[in-house]
Formats: C-alpha cells, sequence, structure tokens
C-alpha cells in the first residue's frame, strides 16, 4: 500500500508541475489558426508567417485543409497576442522522379528540366503579392481570450 501511495504522489506532483505556470521567461502565447484559400479553394503547403515589428512573429505550413496553427517558439505554442502583418507563400517545389520508375531517358529530361528550373526564379503557385508582409496587405490581431481564427482569401 505504501508503494501506490508514494508512486500516487509522486504522479500527482509531476501532474502538477505540468500544469504549472509557464517559468521559462517566455512571453504568453494563445492558440491562433489561420486559414487559407486561393480561387475559393484550400491551399495545402503554403508557409504562413504572421510578423511584427515590437513581437516575435509566428509561423506554420497549412495542411490539405488549407488550415494551419500558428506557433512562436516550438509547434503547438501559439502566437504572442498582438498585431501583425501576414505573409503566405506557397513555391513549386522541384524533384527528380525515382529512377527505378522511369526510362533513363526521362530521368535526363527531368534532370535538365530541373537544372533550367533551378537557374531561374521559383515559381509562385499563389499570388506572389501575398510572399511578403510589406505587399500582402493582411493583417491579423491576436487577443488574449478570443478566438483568433483568421481566413485569408487570396486572390490575384
Amino acid at each position: 500500500m505504501l508503494r501506490v501511495t508514494c508512486a500516487a504522489l509522486v504522479a500527482a506532483i509531476s501532474t502538477l508541475g505540468c500544469t504549472a505556470s509557464d517559468n521559462s521567461g517566455l512571453p504568453k502565447r494563445v492558440p491562433a489558426k489561420a486559414i487559407v484559400l486561393y480561387e475559393g479553394e484550400p491551399v495545402e503547403g503554403a508557409t504562413v508567417t504572421f510578423g511584427g515589428a515590437d513581437i516575435r512573429g509566428a509561423v506554420g505550413n497549412t495542411d490539405e485543409s488549407g488550415e494551419v496553427r500558428l506557433w512562436t517558439y516550438e509547434p503547438g505554442d501559439g502566437v504572442i497576442p498582438g498585431t501583425y502583418t501576414v505573409a503566405i507563400r506557397k513555391l513549386e517545389v522541384l524533384a527528380l522522379p525515382n529512377p527505378e520508375e522511369v526510362t533513363p531517358e526521362e530521368y535526363a529530361k527531368a534532370a535538365r528540366e530541373m537544372n533550367r528550373a533551378l537557374g531561374g526564379a521559383p515559381r509562385h503557385l499563389v499570388p506572389k503579392k501575398y510572399s511578403k508582409a510589406e505587399t500582402s496587405e493582411l493583417t491579423a490581431e491576436v487577443v488574449d481570450g478570443g478566438e483568433n481564427v483568421f481566413t485569408f482569401e487570396l486572390e490575384d
């Protein structure tokens, strides 16, 4: 019985430590979610950046439904309340095919095309103006105690 009591006490103390306030000295963060749509469709694989001159920004990548939970210091930790400018970027990802699944000629052609593409500017898959906070005209106000869900409908 004594072993069970000690184990329960250790578990209770451990749980208490996990639920105590953040003593790391980092600013308070709150949950925030963004939804990105382009031409009415969810945008998967876009990088969403909340930036601010006076506070540390937040970032995240959209999932297949165009949603992202933003984080500041580590995934899942949320966003510091404040006013942010927003940038959204999705670039074309280049990859060579699996050499075991194509002919040597097809592989060589794909490699030439990739080298040509790498020599130029990256191709934006959403309008380029959204890739920088200075040109996106997107903003977000993250509040403590608020819902903090932001929908961004991108247009050409």
